[in-house]
């Protein structure tokens, strides 16, 4: 896959999606079953939805404080 293609689908995502799948990915990169090449697609993907659920969370934050 790649990474446009996974910009593109993780900007469809839910915050709650999004970080669901954070998850999975950090598991997946974590169990050490994982081949080179398939770590380097998993971290880009995993880089991201960890930038995808800061902005949702920055710009959740940002509305917060207009509301105050």
């Amino acid at each position: 896959m790649t990474k446009i293609k996974i910009d593109n689908q993780i900007a469809k995502l839910s915050y709650e999606e999004a970080f669901t799948r954070l998850e999975k990915v950090v598991e997946e990169l974590s169990s050490k079953q994982v081949k080179l090449d398939n770590m380097v697609v998993l971290y880009q993907e995993g880089k991201a939805l960890h930038d995808h659920c800061s902005k949702l969370l920055n710009d959740a934050k940002m509305k917060i404080e207009e509301v105050n």
